[in-house]
């Protein structure tokens, strides 16, 4: 039904080096983080519902609105919209439109960081730059990668997180 969020494997060194472009165009799943705590809004689960029928029916459009009308529903109640942020960026990167889903990555950083949800941060950090480097947005990426590299640095990070982000990045 919903095509998962597909990423290039790069290379990049944790420890500061620049981002190397992927050696290869071979796309692997990269499944949805899981949400700590369940939205207990049952109209931004119906939205975010409805978002993925329109998608399933190739309304893009339609789909791209509800899931932004879920957003803004969840932040207004103090909802954390993290799931929904990366369904919209599934929907872009699935489109085609890879540096949108980079933005809207962004944005899913952003509300992780308002919302005290590093282990979300560091993920949506992570694969934003991933895109970002596809594009040759080396500026954006380096800075994602630098985000990425304190994140991990953190206590707040579980070490079976930090270890698995760190798998997705392999050392030059």
């Amino acid at each position: 039904m919903i095509q998962p969020l597909l990423l290039l494997c790069a290379s990049a060194a944790l420890c500061g080096d620049l981002p190397a472009l992927p050696t290869n165009a071979t796309f692997r799943t990269t499944p949805r983080p899981a949400l700590l705590h369940a939205d207990t809004s049952a109209g931004a689960s119906r939205m975010h519902r409805q978002a993925e029928l329109l998608w399933s029916h190739g309304d893009v459009n339609g789909a791209r609105t509800m899931y932004r009308t879920a957003i803004a529903y969840q932040d207004s109640v103090g909802v954390f919209p993290g799931e929904v942020l990366w369904a919209l960026a599934q929907l872009e990167f699935g489109r085609g439109r890879e540096l949108r889903a980079a933005e809207v990555l962004d944005e899913a950083a952003a509300a992780s960081q308002r919302y005290g949800r590093p282990d979300w941060e560091a993920r949506s950090v992570l694969e934003a730059g991933l895109l970002y480097q596809t594009h040759g947005r080396t500026d954006l990426s380096v800075a994602r990668y630098r985000t990425l590299k304190l994140l991990l640095s953190s206590p707040a990070i579980g070490d079976s997180l930090r270890a698995q982000l760190a798998s997705r990045i392999a050392a030059k």
